[in-house]
């Protein structure tokens, strides 16, 4: 919803936030849902920490960040019984 309407889609949350307040302008007012959507996301990204080095993913379910099948398996397996319903391996891993 937000993205649809920011002015400036190349911007980087980093540069929104570096100011006070914050620097970002949208096409149309945010009321109702917009607002209500706007400040959810304000509220998710205020403690982030953000720093100059790259990104990476890291894989929670393994100690070494890497993820690996035998980790998500482990943890499907230990998270209690299986639904019957469920599909497990038609679920789609990245």
């Amino acid at each position: 919803i937000l993205y649809n309407i920011v002015q400036r889609k190349e911007d980087y949350v980093g540069t929104v936030f570096q100011t006070t307040p914050l620097n970002i302008q949208f096409r149309r007012a945010l009321v109702g849902e917009r607002w209500t959507a706007w400040l959810h996301l304000v509220r998710r990204l205020i403690d982030v920490q953000l720093s100059n080095q790259p990104d990476s993913t890291q894989w929670t379910l393994a100690k070494n960040g890497i993820f690996t099948v035998k980790s998500l398996y482990m943890d499907l397996i230990n998270s209690g019984p299986i639904s019957r319903s469920l599909h497990i391996w038609k679920i789609k891993v990245p």
